[in-house]
């Protein structure tokens, strides 16, 4: 069940957990962060880790994995296989960290990177997204396609049932930029804003398949696309387009033919989030992080009026140069919360140069109003500025 009225939570990668031991890990978290939630990585993206306080590994490469074995029934239902994490030694790996929280009566929230994932998108190229010059982007899959939702869907029936997920926190759960995931960027120079915007695109079979169901012509979109990409990207950098991509842009690009498109695009997504929000509510759980914005958003492809009425936690950040700014800011802004959802906030324990600093933003944040605190990755940080939490536990006390 999700923790109400305040919890003090940090994002952990299960490794960091089990290579420290399981109650050793705990112990600290509890006895020295005083903290109660965990925001565990189930599903994450290919990176390298400077692991400064594990006591096996100082330096970790990981291709991009999930930290527990596919056997939910709703495996069956899509050919995309995730790729188990090299830290899974047993069936039971994420049940045995789980059940030890939930024995401390520690809240267990799941962070899913969905489709992000350079060893997925190898393994089923089919399910990448494809640009209008016809390249896959090789670390993105697309939300259009049907195998790639039943996917998604998995990953969510699996954490919420099987191991009992207080809630989803999201990552990537649309479409992908251009570059980002590259692995070696040889891009010497950026192209304009919107040329890059339209490199984003999607227009792979089922993505034009969507956008013809909905009355529009696709095919001759991709090739004005294409068309104008070539064109654009040979000019010397001096001659590009430099305005930006904002609505009046999009409405009128390419004959007015754009802005149906990403109406589509943005649809795509939003029917999607709501599937696996309604998918998370169905357990008692909450699905996150949303700010308090309301508004459909097509050129960011998210209508987030559609699942703003269900939300449980809404988050904040703080705005200002000083902490009176700060708090000040903070105060008007939770004004936008929603009488039916806690706000909540996340802090970066490595951002701050003492423990006092860390300390007195903390408090300044709960006197502004929020009680759900969060902290960020722990195996990434160093014992002592995580010794630092505990200073401000009676934040969420």
């Amino acid at each position: 069940m999700l923790k109400t009225g305040s919890s003090g939570g940090i994002y952990i990668h299960p490794w960091d957990i089990t290579e420290e031991g399981i109650e050793d890990c705990f112990d600290f978290l509890g006895d020295t962060c005083g903290l109660n939630e965990l925001f565990i990585a189930a599903v994450y993206h290919a990176n390298t880790f400077l692991l400064p306080h594990n006591p096996k590994r100082l330096l970790r490469w990981d291709e991009g994995s999930v930290f527990f074995p596919p056997q939910h029934s709703a495996w069956s239902r899509t050919r995309i296989r995730p790729v188990l994490g090299e830290c899974v030694d047993s069936a039971g790996y994420l049940a045995n960290i789980v059940d030890a929280a939930r024995q401390r009566d520690w809240g267990v929230i799941f962070f899913v990177v969905f489709h992000f994932s350079h060893s997925t998108a190898r393994n089923h190229p089919e399910a990448c997204c494809v640009d209008a010059l016809g390249e896959r982007q090789r670390a993105h899959l697309c939300p259009a396609n049907p195998e790639v939702r039943a996917y998604d869907l998995a990953l969510v029936e699996e954490l919420m049932t099987t191991y009992g997920g207080d809630g989803i926190r999201h990552e990537s759960l649309g479409y992908g930029g251009w570059n980002s995931g590259f692995v070696v960027d040889k891009v010497e120079m950026r192209p304009c804003p919107r040329d890059q915007f339209l490199l984003s695109l999607c227009f792979c079979g089922h993505c034009l398949e969507r956008d013809r169901r909905a009355g529009n012509d696709p095919l001759a979109l991709r090739r004005e696309v294409r068309d104008h990409l070539f064109d654009s990207l040979a000019l010397p950098p001096e001659e590009w387009d430099q305005g930006p991509v904002d609505e009046e842009w999009a409405r009128n690009a390419f004959g007015g033919r754009l802005w149906p498109y990403l109406e589509t695009r943005c649809d795509t997504v939003t029917s999607l989030y709501e599937e696996v929000q309604a998918l998370t509510l169905a357990q008692g759980g909450a699905f996150m992080p949303f700010g308090p914005q309301q508004h459909r958003h097509v050129l960011g492809g998210l209508d987030y009026g559609r699942f703003h009425p269900h939300l449980k936690r809404v988050s904040f950040g703080c705005r200002g140069a000083t902490l009176d700014e700060q708090y000040h800011n903070l105060v008007a802004d939770l004004q936008q919360a929603p009488s039916w959802a806690e706000p909540e906030i996340m802090h970066n324990q490595r951002a701050f140069s003492s423990m006092e600093a860390l300390r007195d933003q903390v408090l300044m944040v709960r006197r502004a109003g929020i009680r759900h605190h969060s902290f960020h990755y722990y195996g990434m940080s160093r014992t002592y500025q995580l010794e630092w939490i505990g200073s401000a536990r009676q934040a969420w006390a």
